[in-house]
């Protein structure tokens, strides 16, 4: 069974060209001789398209702002990608105070816990864990990852609830894990989940 959702997804780089697009994610099922039953999200942006594992215990759901999410079913894990539409940029124009920025942005109040590197589809950047305050005050706590890639900055944002939060930086790391990105002629080279690993 397949589910389509979209998302418009736009550029908040204070400097560069600005382009406007949608999302378009789909949810698939894929099981089979030799494979592992699971869920892929596949999602398009013009011509490009992205694909990533959805965890279990997660669903993929439609966002209003520009980005695809996965959702436990409490909402306490929200995992969720957006694609900042720039011209192509290169690894060494990631800068750590340009994606700092990004994040203050959403989350005014949040604490900057340590940066990381992170990888996703061979493609290095950087990931910040934050801290904030939730809906009441509860504590949360993110990790917010990104990447650069041949049309922009892909992020990808975890929040969670402090209590879980290494359970669901699991899930997080198997969508980066399996993150892939199509080539420039807009080929997507999926790998199968064998039954044998």
């Amino acid at each position: 069974m397949a589910v389509a959702l979209w998302a418009e997804a736009g550029d908040y780089h204070s400097s560069g060209s600005t382009n406007s697009t949608f999302l378009v994610a789909t949810t698939r099922h894929e099981e089979g001789p030799a494979l592992m039953p699971a869920d892929r999200a596949y999602i398009q942006s013009g011509t490009n398209r992205f694909s990533f594992l959805i965890p279990s215990g997660l669903k993929l759901v439609h966002s209003n702002y520009g980005n695809v999410s996965l959702v436990s079913q409490d909402y306490d894990c929200q995992i969720r990608f957006q694609i900042h539409t720039t011209e192509a940029l290169p690894d060494d124009q990631l800068k750590p105070e340009w994606c700092w920025q990004k994040i203050l942005r959403e989350h005014p109040e949040a604490s900057m816990l340590c940066v990381v590197p992170a990888v996703a589809d061979s493609r290095r950047g950087l990931a910040f864990q934050i801290s904030f305050p939730g809906p009441g005050g509860s504590p949360r706590r993110g990790h917010v990852a990104f990447i650069p890639g041949r049309t922009g900055v892909f992020q990808f944002e975890l929040q969670s609830a402090s209590t879980s939060f290494e359970a669901s930086l699991h899930q997080f790391n198997t969508v980066l894990l399996t993150f892939r990105a199509s080539d420039e002629s807009g080929q997507l080279q999926v790998s199968p989940l064998s039954d044998k690993l």
